[in-house]
């Protein structure tokens, strides 16, 4: 008895139309036309999920410095005086706060201008430890270089090794 394959086929080629449906053309009703669309449309459906997200985050940091700005103060030196101030908030509510509620977003601003050393000035790591809960960074520590142990390293020459068949010449061997 052979095999009919009707049924199956019938149903792959309705979910791809079904999936292909709102497309100009051809591409809605010819099967050949709509996989070709329905993978392309899946294709790039998964990397813009991704490049959605990498749109957000620009959005955000863009928003936030604008805000920044408003108050004097850059996006790079307002991160970082929320790091020193031990404030946690993320760049998408610190951009709701800067849209919807400014007057809000000037108090965390208040705070991290406080925290924050002068422009040329360096950090005070007692205090950034302190608000983190951290132990205090080590300080640098200073490399010594110690004094040369070989000739070679003092510059001075180093007798060269009797080639191999001087040796044996010595040693009275063949």
């Amino acid at each position: 008895m052979r095999v009919k394959r009707g049924v199956a086929a019938r149903a792959r080629h309705k979910k791809v139309l079904k999936l292909a449906k709102g497309y100009r053309g051809k591409r809605k009703n010819v099967f050949k036309l709509a996989k070709n669309a329905v993978m392309k449309a899946g294709q790039n459906a998964y990397r813009d999920r991704r490049l959605k997200k990498r749109s957000f985050h620009q959005l955000w940091v863009l928003r936030i410095n604008a805000a920044c700005r408003q108050h004097d103060l850059r996006y790079s030196r307002f991160i970082y005086g929320l790091e020193l101030a031990g404030i946690k908030i993320n760049r998408k509510m610190l951009s709701e706060l800067a849209t919807n509620h400014p007057e809000v977003f000037e108090k965390i601003v208040n705070e991290v201008k406080a925290v924050l050393p002068a422009e040329g000035e360096a950090p005070d790591l007692g205090a950034l430890a302190k608000r983190s809960g951290g132990a205090k960074p080590a300080a640098k520590k200073t490399e010594v270089k110690a004094e040369p142990k070989t000739a070679t390293e003092k510059g001075g020459k180093v007798e060269k090794k009797p080639a191999k068949k001087a040796d044996k010449e010595e040693k009275g061997e063949k």
